[in-house]
This record gives structure tokens, sequence and C-alpha cells, in this order.
């Protein structure tokens, strides 16, 4: 009997490896690429010239406000696409920018944006085309470290 509960200190403590190395992996995961958020604006400018749109937010359709809303939460707070909050002050800048009266417009397409970018292919390819140029122009101009 006494073994049996010796085993189980050795399964506890490869328990405790993997849940230290997972946080680990959360947390590099987690962190957000960008911080400044003076730049959400002119990622929304890019991305209206990049996809060809007038930069009117109260007039993209749906799926281009969450196409950009996913590419702003990957560089800015990638941990709320697991259901965390989002980080303070992106919602408003976004519900400013995409034209909605309500912050709420923002947090009810967070709720689908994994499972559309998963399950859309047309709209993944565009997403990842855009993330990709945005990326680059960020890097081009010393924003993104």
């Amino acid at each position: 009997m006494m073994i049996n509960d010796f085993s189980r200190i050795g399964e506890l403590i490869s328990v405790h490896t993997q849940i230290s190395e997972l946080e680990r992996q959360e947390a590099q995961l987690a962190t957000p690429k960008l911080t400044d958020l003076e730049y959400i604006p002119q990622i929304y400018e890019w991305f209206c010239e990049l996809s060809g749109d007038s930069g009117d937010g109260g007039k993209l359709d749906t799926d281009r406000k969450m196409q950009f809303l996913i590419i702003i939460i990957v560089f800015y707070s990638p941990i709320s696409l697991t259901g965390h909050r989002i980080t303070n002050g992106i919602r408003d800048i976004l519900a400013d920018l995409l034209g909605y009266k309500s912050k709420s417009g923002v947090s009810n397409h967070l709720k689908n944006l994994v499972s559309t970018y998963d399950n859309y292919k047309g709209f993944k390819k565009e997403v990842d085309f855009l993330y990709d140029s945005i990326k680059s122009r960020l890097e081009d101009r010393g924003m993104l470290p």
C-alpha cells in the first residue's frame, strides 16, 4: 500500500511539471505584440487600404469588421480569444472605428471570431493576408519589436 502512495507522489511531481510548462507557454502566447493603443487607428487605415474599403467603419460589412477585430485582438489582446477580458481601452477604440453605438457590439463579435476564422476558408485567407501585410508595415516602421 505504501508503494502505491509513493508512486502517486511521482505522478504529482509529473503533473506539477506539466502545469508549470503549460503556464509558461500560456504566458508567452498571451503576451500581446503591441501595447500602444495609439497605433490602432493607423492599423485601421492600413486595413481599409489593403482591403479596398473606404474607412467608414459604419459601412464595413460584418465580415470586414470581424476581420479587423481579429487582427487587432491578435496584436493587442490574444488572451481575450480564450474567453478572458479584452485589454482595457481597446473596445472603446474599436467601437468608435467600427461605428458601433455600444462597446457590446465589439464583445458580441468576439464570441464568434475563432470559429469563424477556423471554419471559413475565404475569411481565414483574407485575414492571414491582411495580418501579414499589416505586420510587415509595423515592422518596417519600427512599431513592432
